[in-house]
């Protein structure tokens, strides 16, 4: 006996995830579509069923503006000292705009991780600044920040 999947009921069930999804945190467009593509990946019409729950969503005004939904996550992200270049791809991966970079504001981070890492009064070897410099690199520094950490202020 074959079940037969009812259209209308599935367009719901979008609907109250879409409403599940964005009652825990904000979402992006995109992570929308993609959480809502993972989860009704089986159905014959999942664009259409993906677009209607996005349309409702924005309907009730439950999708909140892209760029302050992008400065929000940037602010979270820059309090986790996450260099620029991190806070923007990640953006990028959520669909989201670029945030400007405050020159200052990333000094004082990546200030902050080697502070956090070695001690005030710590004289660094030529294989410790590049080791700081590869640290800052990863976690999504700028070159010129590197640098500045390393030679002016290390």
């Amino acid at each position: 006996m074959s079940r037969e999947k009812d259209p209308l009921k599935t367009r719901q069930a979008a609907k109250k995830k879409v409403m599940d999804m964005i009652a825990r945190r904000d979402h992006s467009e995109k992570e929308l579509r993609t959480k809502l593509r993972d989860k009704f990946s089986d159905e014959e019409d999942v664009g259409d069923i993906i677009e209607e729950a996005i349309e409702f969503a924005k309907d009730n005004r439950w999708l909140g503006d892209p760029v302050d939904l992008a400065h929000r996550l940037a602010d979270m992200l820059h309090r986790r000292n996450k260099g620029i270049y991190y806070i923007n791809n990640y953006l990028k991966e959520k669909g989201l705009p670029a945030v400007e970079t405050d020159r200052a504001l990333e000094l004082e981070k990546a200030l902050a991780i080697v502070k956090n890492k070695y001690d005030e009064d710590h004289k660094f070897s030529r294989e410790e600044k590049a080791r700081v410099g590869r640290l800052l690199a990863s976690r999504g520094f700028d070159s010129e920040t590197v640098r500045k950490v390393i030679y002016e202020k290390l």
